[in-house]
C-alpha cells in the first residue's frame, strides 16, 4: 500500500510548476502560448541548428527587428504578468514602444535558461522585455524537461556552443532560473566570452530540492513519503539521466568560479526551494548574492517583484 501511494505521489509530482518531479525521464508535452504560437512578436522566432554530426537543437530567438513590423502598424505592444500568492496578486507590466527602446546591440546576446516544469515559451514575456529595453538579442533555451532525454538541461549544450561560436555575437551574458542554473553554469565554463552570469533562485542539492517542492506544493501526500524515499528517487534520476552528479553541486561550482566572469545570485528567505540559508556555504568573493526579503520560488523566477526585476535589467543593459 505504501508503495502504491508513493507512486501515485511521485506521478502527481510531474505536473508541478518550476521545478521537478521524479518521472522527469518523460518530456513535457508542448502547450501552446495562449494561442500565441506563430506571433513572433510573443512568442520568438524559432531556431533550428544542427552540427556536423548531426546534433540538433530547436530554440527561440528575441530581437529588436522582430517589432519593427508591429510598431509600423501600432504605437505600442503592452506586456502583462500576473502572479497570484495567496489572496495577493501582483502584476508586471511593461509598454514597449519606439521612444523606450534601448540602441541596437547586435553584437551582444542573453542566452536565457529556464526553470523545470513550466513550457519555455512562458519566458516569452521576459525575453521580449529583456531584448527591447537592453536592445540585445535574446535566446530562450528548452526547459530541461522539453528534452527527449532528462539530462538536467544539459542536452545539446555543445549544439548551442556551435551556434554562438558561429555567429557575430561577441558578448554573451547568461540568465538562468531554479534548475536553468544547471546548463548555464556549464555554458559559462565553456565560453571565453561570457560576460557575466545572472542565477536566479539556482537550485540546490537535487534530493533537498525534491522534498522542497513536495511540501510546499503537495503537504498532505508529502506525510506519504520518507526522506529515504526522496533520496532514493533523486539518486536513481541521476543515474538514469548519466549525468556526472559533481556538475548538479552548484556551490562547489561557484567556489572554484574564476573572478574574470562577473556571476550574481539572488536568493530570498521566502523562498522554501531555493532558501538563502544554503547559500551561505558559497566561500567566492567574486560571486555576490544578493537577497529580497519574503519572495517565495514563483515569485522570484517570475521576477514579479519590482526592485529584484529592475536590477537584473540593470545588470544586463
Amino acid at each position: 500500500m505504501r508503495y502504491i501511494l508513493c507512486s501515485f505521489y511521485i506521478l502527481l509530482l510531474s505536473g508541478c510548476q518550476s521545478f521537478i518531479a521524479y518521472q522527469i525521464t518523460q518530456p513535457a508535452q508542448e502547450v501552446p502560448f495562449d494561442g500565441m504560437e506563430n506571433m513572433v512578436m510573443f512568442s520568438g522566432a524559432v531556431q533550428h541548428t544542427c552540427t556536423k554530426d548531426k546534433q540538433c537543437l530547436h530554440f527561440r530567438l528575441f530581437s529588436q527587428s522582430d517589432l519593427n513590423s508591429y510598431f509600423s502598424k501600432e504605437s505600442s505592444l503592452g506586456l502583462s504578468l500576473i502572479v497570484k500568492s495567496g489572496n495577493k496578486t501582483e502584476e508586471f507590466s511593461s509598454q514597449l514602444d519606439l521612444n523606450n527602446q534601448a540602441t541596437p546591440n547586435s553584437s551582444s546576446v542573453i542566452v536565457l535558461f529556464p526553470g523545470y516544469g513550466l513550457n519555455s515559451m512562458g519566458y516569452s514575456f521576459q525575453a521580449r522585455w529583456l531584448s527591447h529595453f537592453t536592445g540585445k538579442d535574446v535566446i530562450i533555451m528548452p526547459a530541461s524537461n522539453q528534452y527527449n532525454e532528462f539530462k538536467f538541461g544539459l542536452n545539446n549544450l555543445d549544439v548551442l556552443k556551435h551556434y554562438l561560436d558561429n555567429s557575430q555575437y561577441q558578448q554573451i551574458d547568461i540568465l538562468s532560473y531554479s534548475m536553468g542554473c544547471i546548463a548555464a553554469m556549464q555554458l559559462g565554463k565553456q565560453m571565453p566570452n561570457v560576460k557575466q552570469q545572472i542565477m536566479v533562485a539556482p537550485m540546490v542539492h537535487f534530493d533537498s530540492a525534491l522534498m522542497s517542492v513536495t511540501k510546499r506544493y503537495y503537504p498532505t501526500l508529502s506525510y506519504f513519503v520518507k526522506d529515504d524515499d526522496f533520496k532514493t528517487a533523486a539518486k536513481n534520476v541521476i543515474q538514469n539521466s548519466g549525468i556526472d552528479e559533481t556538475q548538479l553541486d552548484l556551490i562547489a561550482l561557484l567556489n572554484d568560479r574564476q573572478p574574470s566572469v562577473s556571476t550574481t545570485l539572488y536568493v530570498s528567505n521566502g523562498d522554501l526551494i531555493s532558501p538563502a540559508d544554503y547559500w551561505q556555504a558559497l566561500q567566492n568573493e567574486s560571486v555576490s548574492v544578493v537577497h529580497y526579503s519574503d519572495l517565495d520560488h514563483t515569485k522570484m523566477v517570475s521576477l514579479i517583484n519590482q526592485a529584484m526585476r529592475n536590477e537584473v535589467l540593470h545588470r544586463l543593459m
